[in-house]
């Protein structure tokens, strides 16, 4: 995480973009931050800040911060968030991540045909928490980082689609504010989206949502370790085995220490608010830098194939998950 003379530049430029993005949020709020910050991004960096020396400050923003960001997140959620949802609550969350997750990786493989990390960070990123899922799984797996921009980028703007629809959708075929909250809470992507997307729908949703997502992202550490694990078995024996990180990475390490200090120790406010604002800010700076770094030769080889990849996953994710939610939680 060290900072070179010649990082300094792109780290200003990337901070700045995310600043800005969060500035304009508000007159934006269909779009959100994140998303508004990886568009600019993707539209400067191919146009304005092409010049190289943006570049290994802008690859240092969207790499290290949201690491940080990550492991804030977990003093913001705690064991008791799984007891308030129920077992049928948390039945849900759980099918839902397992179906998600082998779906999405099988589809990658055999449909679309793309590299199995890329296939697993989109299976992690679309299962759990969007970007901060997939760059907790990324150094696991041995993915490269176009793999993780495309897979972040494809992601995010998945979630900003479900985030137009599912305001309109979820109130139209589920008969209550809990089952909605857990249509939204159990498919879009990223803290920040559920957020938005629950606002939209009012009510008790903007309450019960974050916490079906919560659950979620306190999988995650589970879902980093089997990541590796079927990484490192998908690369054993062949001549360009992965070197995957067996350990968990720091990061999240350290997620699952503040949530098990959150979970047994009352914080005060100013803690957890400030959590949770260097999260939802880090995660910003993260997807502005991938917008810097994601060049129109990357998207042009695999934008098609994952625009398509995306597309299918999250019909499937809202389709599997009003079936389980009637299954589950229809009285």
């Amino acid at each position: 995480m060290v900072i070179k003379k010649n990082m300094i530049a792109g780290i200003i430029l990337t901070f700045l973009l995310a600043l800005v993005a969060k500035l304009l949020s508000p007159f934006l709020p269909t779009l959100g931050a994140e998303a508004l910050a990886m568009l600019a991004g993707i539209v400067l960096g191919n146009t304005v800040f092409i010049n190289q020396r943006w570049g290994a400050g802008v690859k240092w923003a969207e790499k290290y911060p949201i690491e940080i960001g990550i492991a804030c997140l977990g003093l913001n959620v705690t064991l008791k968030n799984m007891a308030s949802l129920g077992w049928q609550g948390v039945l849900f969350i759980l099918l839902q991540m397992a179906l998600t997750i082998f779906f999405v990786m099988w589809l990658g493989g055999r449909v679309f045909k793309v590299a199995p990390a890329s296939a697993m960070l989109m299976g992690a990123g679309n299962a759990v928490c969007g970007s901060s899922a997939i760059a907790s799984v990324a150094p696991a797996v041995g993915a490269t980082d176009d793999q993780r921009r495309t897979s972040v980028a494809t992601v995010s703007l998945a979630g900003v689609v479900l985030l137009f629809v599912l305001p309109i959708l979820g109130p139209a075929v589920l008969p209550n504010n809990m089952m909605v909250s857990a249509l939204i809470g159990g498919t879009v992507q990223s803290v920040g989206q559920v957020s938005g997307t629950a606002s939209l729908v009012g009510g008790s949703v903007v309450t019960y949502a974050p916490i079906f997502k919560m659950l979620r992202v306190i999988m995650l550490s589970v879902v980093v370790i089997f990541m590796a694990r079927h990484a490192a078995k998908l690369s054993a024996g062949t001549d360009t085995a992965i070197k995957t990180k067996m350990g968990i990475p720091w990061f999240v390490t350290a997620f699952i220490i503040f949530m098990l200090i959150n979970s047994f120790v009352s914080l005060p406010h100013l803690v957890t608010h400030t959590a949770q604002s260097i999260t939802s800010f880090f995660g910003i700076v993260n997807l502005a830098g991938i917008g810097l770094n994601l060049k129109w030769a990357t998207i042009k080889s695999s934008g098609a194939k994952f625009l398509g990849y995306g597309l299918v996953t999250i019909i499937f994710q809202v389709v599997v998950a009003i079936a389980l939610i009637y299954l589950l939680m229809h009285a």
